[in-house]
């Protein structure tokens, strides 16, 4: 079961699907689910505009996880917004499905009710709920179970304004987009929906390669993992995170980096639909994960009806200029090859956005370095050093003097300053730029080159025995990751 936002689900993309809305699943008329009465009797819903894309999160929520944790369900929450209740009466009701709440919740109102007799902190009784019990929820039609034990055919569908296709094998797609090259391909339709729907663009032939196996698959390779073209977002944190599991330390710093990048890449039902190569061929300047897969030197490997199969490395002339990749139009991606880092190489990424989660970047980065052990100095030396951005251009970019600024010196506290002047020098961001705030922008791109400094020398700490630093102890605060406590609160009236 995945939550993902109606507005931007083409019909097209729904066949062999569920598909459960807010009405199915109960309403007043014959009797609410569980979810809705919650977030009612907790006062959840005040304008009720909000209240319908809460109620489907949580839903899918119990439907994968019938006795969620009070983070978990925090983070399926997190991508919906409410402007009306500040989130405490969403919040309270849904946390009555965790045990450890309600156990924590009567406590507290029985304290508190002890010390004011005049007080009162009950807008409900958790006794007035209904159970929850996930076997009388909707069952998964049975006969789109059987069809999909089918072979899955082609699908063909003309409208007035547009021609859907949606090819079945390899090389029926490579043949369309022979055809049709300036034809797009929609995966999760997070971007193409936004620009038909808001920039009333119109695109007259659109390619959906969901159904293509080869587009899906997951391989563990000498130098990395390769992911298929369509792997959604959600699913690519999934594989990185059992990689991380199951690999040493120092193998998956790339792989760390982009599950924390991941964490605030939009929403999740936006990671639900939206791809990996969705990503890379949006080719948005504030893309989160550009600067990631640019930093890293990820591999793309496309394949063309003509031009037969190709390798293409990321690197500073992949993208183009705004918007644009170095790919011809009649290519295609089939996968993208993460590479695995080596014991002494250090790998961070960094993103600044106006809240943290669900927004978009005002700056991000990606930076990798690899230092050597000089040991005569018993310090280390930058071997090589790839310093990405977002942000600071029309396109995601390579901070080309920095990096090389950086390469065969001495990793200490004394770069620090002069590889932020070659910071400025190579993204030299006008006054007229799109976005606006130059400064802050600029501030940004120098503060996370130091942090990364703090990040890789407290890892060199952790990694070496003997070693060590003249930096200030509270700099390295800098090096802990954001961690949310689950929210507690009450709402006391006499």
């Amino acid at each position: 079961h995945y939550a993902v936002n109606a507005c931007l689900i083409p019909l097209c993309t729904l066949d062999l699907t569920a598909v459960t809305t807010v009405e199915g699943i109960g309403s007043t008329r014959t009797t609410l689910h569980p979810v809705q009465e919650r977030i009612a009797k907790a006062h959840g819903s005040q304008c009720g505009f909000c209240t319908p894309g809460f109620v489907m999160s949580m839903y899918t929520l119990l439907r994968n996880n019938p006795q969620p944790s009070e983070e978990e369900i925090e983070l399926a929450c997190e991508s919906n917004l409410c402007r009306c209740t500040g989130y405490r009466g969403i919040l309270d009701g849904f946390k009555t499905f965790s045990k450890s709440y309600c156990c924590r919740k009567q406590l507290k109102e029985a304290e508190i009710e002890a010390q004011e007799d005049s007080m009162a902190c009950k807008l409900y009784e958790l006794s007035e709920f209904k159970s929850y019990d996930p076997s009388q929820d909707l069952i998964f039609p049975p006969e789109l179970l059987v069809a999909k034990e089918q072979p899955i055919d082609s699908l063909y569908i003309v409208g007035k304004k547009l021609t859907w296709h949606r090819p079945c094998t390899l090389d029926e797609l490579l043949y369309l987009k022979k055809q049709h090259p300036k034809a797009k391909l929609v995966v999760g339709n997070t971007e193409i929906g936004i620009e038909m729907k808001l920039k009333r663009l119109n695109y007259p032939v659109l390619i959906s390669p969901n159904e293509i196996p080869q587009l899906h698959i997951i391989e563990y390779r000498d130098e990395g993992i390769e992911i298929g073209a369509c792997t959604t977002l959600t699913r690519f944190d999934t594989i990185l995170k059992e990689a991380i599991e199951k690999l040493p330390e120092y193998k998956t710093r790339t792989f760390t980096a982009i599950v924390e990048m991941l964490r605030w890449f939009a929403g999740y039902q936006i990671r639900n639909v939206g791809s990996i190569v969705g990503n890379i061929m949006t080719a948005s300047p504030i893309s989160d994960l550009n600067p990631l897969l640019l930093a890293c030197k990820a591999k793309i490997l496309t394949q063309s009806a003509n031009g037969g199969r190709k390798v293409v490395t990321m690197d500073e002339s992949f993208f183009t200029s705004y918007r644009k990749t170095c790919l011809d139009d009649d290519e295609i991606i089939t996968s993208v090859i993460i590479p695995y880092t080596k014991e002494n190489e250090y790998f961070y990424g960094f993103k600044q956005a106006r809240r943290r989660t669900d927004d978009l970047a005002i700056v991000n980065a990606g930076m990798r370095v690899i230092l050597t052990k000089n040991e005569q100095q018993s310090n280390y030396i930058v071997e090589d050093c790839t310093l990405c951005f977002g942000g600071m251009a029309p396109t995601t970019v390579i901070a080309r003097q920095a990096s090389h600024f950086l390469i065969g010196r001495p990793w200490n506290e004394n770069l620090t300053e002069s590889v932020i002047e070659w910071l400025f020098e190579d993204m030299p961001l006008p006054f007229s730029a799109p976005g606006g705030m130059i400064e802050f922008r600029k501030a940004l791109a120098a503060g996370f080159f130091f942090k990364f400094y703090l990040l890789v020398t407290s890892q060199i700490l952790l990694d070496k025995e003997n070693s060590t630093t003249s930096l200030p102890f509270s700099y390295m605060s800098t090096c802990s990751y954001f961690k949310q406590d689950p929210m507690q609160n009450f709402q006391v009236y006499e």
